[in-house]
């Protein structure tokens, strides 16, 4: 079913987003958000679209995106902070659904850097890219693809995902969920703005279980490092503990955890 804007407009109580951009079907709504001309595009328009046939994750991974069943959309935002404060725009994205989605009584748990998971299963991801002019900021788009109403997966998808539905057990929505994410996004960007990365660290920190645990980060390089999780910095950086009591700061990497921890 296709998605009802004015719906969503209608249970939405923020100043800053009010501009949305609906497609029935789009390649990814980040593709579309960055060839937006950034001259012209407001900050705080969203582009949606009712299905991705070329959504993507991090690393280039497929994301699933079918037809009426989930959300993928895309914020476009225009920061003045710079380029080492853009991963706390993902850290925002994933606060804003984790939020909207514990108000419909799901608890989930955030996995850094942009991952929130049920019962190990992951049920949302965002993907954060920017154009840049020189050392300028020109925007920034923040992905965010969530199941909703799926009630079943591809097979290959099958042991590592689930959807709002299959865990509360009735059909979710989509437009009141919406509404309330943008409206926690709005909330969280302007304390982004006003430089209080701190407490954006710390609600991020509350509800990841990774903290204290023993985990191993794949880098972009393939190289693998295993630490514990002791601190998230104001960056957005993630620090482990290193075997030898060093700390080292990780931006981006592929995350597991150990064995003799706890499992995502």
């Amino acid at each position: 079913m296709k998605l009802d804007i004015r719906g969503v407009k209608e249970h939405m109580n923020n100043d800053f987003i009010t501009n949305f951009q609906y497609f029935d079907s789009v390649t990814s709504t980040n593709e579309l958000a960055l060839n937006v001309d950034s001259d012209k595009a407001l900050e705080g328009l969203v582009i949606i679209g009712g299905e991705q046939t070329k959504g993507r994750g991090r690393l280039q991974r497929n994301w699933h995106s079918p037809k009426g069943l989930g959300l993928w959309f895309s914020i476009i935002l225009k920061p003045k902070k710079d380029f080492d404060r853009i991963p706390l725009l993902t850290l925002i994205g994933a606060l804003s659904v984790h939020k909207a989605i514990e108000n419909i009584g799901i608890n989930t748990d955030l996995k850094w850097p942009n991952d929130i998971l049920y019962n190990n299963k992951k049920v949302c991801g965002i993907l954060s890219q920017f154009r840049s002019s020189g050392n300028k900021i020109k925007q920034v788009v923040v992905g965010i693809g969530i199941n909703v109403n799926q009630n079943k997966f591809p097979e290959d998808l099958k042991g590592t995902s689930t959807s709002l539905r299959i865990i509360k057990g009735s059909e979710i929505k989509r437009e009141n969920l919406l509404a309330d994410i943008l409206d926690h996004f709005s909330n969280y960007y302007q304390i982004y703005k006003s430089g209080n990365y701190n407490q954006i660290i710390d609600r991020w920190k509350s509800k990841m279980s990774m903290l204290n645990q023993k985990i191993t980060v794949k880098t972009s390089t393939g190289k693998k490092i295993k630490g514990k999780v002791v601190d998230i910095s104001n960056k957005g950086q993630l620090i482990l503990e290193l075997p030898d009591n060093s700390h080292r700061k990780f931006i981006a990497g592929d995350v597991s955890i150990d064995k003799n921890s706890i499992t995502f």
